[in-house]
């Protein structure tokens, strides 16, 4: 990585923020959240910490939260994440939990990382056991998404853990080589989005210093769905202020979709939401290509 990317970028944070306020008065926004973890040390496990954001009002007879899992990227922090006021307004106006793991020297250790701080998957596990034993959190209703580094982590989540989570939405990261060799089944819902004009993490990937090497996102695909169909950017064309989205999954097979966009190394307040409404039950949007605007 650059070393320069933030968790979330200035101009994304404002368009969450804006998202937030147009959005939230016609869906219904929650109260405002609780910051259950104390801000000073946060929740801890045996290989870790993590900070935990619940909405307003807590649930009644029994019902528990949804929750969205936020993987910073490269050089962020737990910290970081429930700070961002876009993010945490976006899992309040959508009624879920935000859960935001820290990761040990504000980088994440799967395979071909830089990193080897811990084992992440037993961090991962740790924390989901964790949220879902104190909190009001179903465990069912849990999905998984990261942004470039945490992106990855996300990527790896998926094909190491994939029934840990209900649903994957890696940003801006796939695998790292070198790309494992086949992935665990059963195969999870994942909807992965990307900039064709990413150069921190293109979606080529590319070589870092050490001998370190970002992978390919259309190899990573090869790897999680064989059976999916190969695409590649030109099967995607984008639109200048939208999202190009192209389904892989075969009939009667889990969500899979590649969605696209003209910009940078940028997360968006859009992304987050369609992934959710895509993939945790509730009504979304169809068919194989749409433009969500940003």
């Amino acid at each position: 990585m650059t070393g320069t990317e933030p968790l979330i970028t200035p101009r994304a944070t404002r368009l969450l923020l804006i998202a937030a306020l147009l959005l939230g008065p016609a869906l219904g926004a929650a109260a405002g959240p609780s910051d259950t973890c104390p801000p000073e040390r946060g929740c801890s496990v045996a290989d870790g910490r993590y900070r935990l954001i619940l909405p307003e009002p807590r649930p009644a007879g029994g019902m528990k939260f949804g929750a969205i899992m936020f993987f910073h990227g490269w050089q962020g922090s737990a910290e970081e994440t429930v700070a961002d006021a876009g993010l945490v307004a976006l899992a309040s106006r959508l009624g879920v939990a935000l859960i935001a793991p820290d990761g040990a020297g504000k980088t994440w250790s799967y395979p071909g990382s830089p990193g080897r701080h811990r084992d992440e998957f037993a961090f991962v596990a740790q924390v989901l056991d964790d949220v879902t034993a104190r909190f009001p959190v179903d465990q069912g209703r849990i999905m998984a998404i990261g942004f470039s580094q945490g992106g990855s982590m996300v990527w790896y989540l998926a094909c190491r853990m994939p029934e840990r989570f209900r649903a994957f939405a890696p940003i801006a990261g796939a695998f790292w080589e070198p790309l494992p060799a086949s992935c665990a089944g059963p195969r999870p819902p994942l909807v992965h989005t990307h900039g064709t004009s990413d150069m921190t993490v293109p979606l080529a990937g590319r070589a870092l210093r050490g001998g370190y090497r970002q992978g390919d996102v259309f190899r990573s695909l090869a790897i999680l769905a064989p059976s999916a169909p190969g695409v590649t950017v030109a099967d995607i064309p984008t639109q200048p202020s939208g999202l190009s989205c192209r389904s892989l999954a075969q009939s009667g097979q889990p969500l899979l979709e590649l969605c696209l966009h003209e910009g940078g190394h940028v997360v968006d307040a859009a992304w987050i939401e369609r992934a959710w409404l895509r993939m945790m039950g509730e009504t979304g949007p169809a068919g194989d290509h749409l433009s969500v605007k940003r």
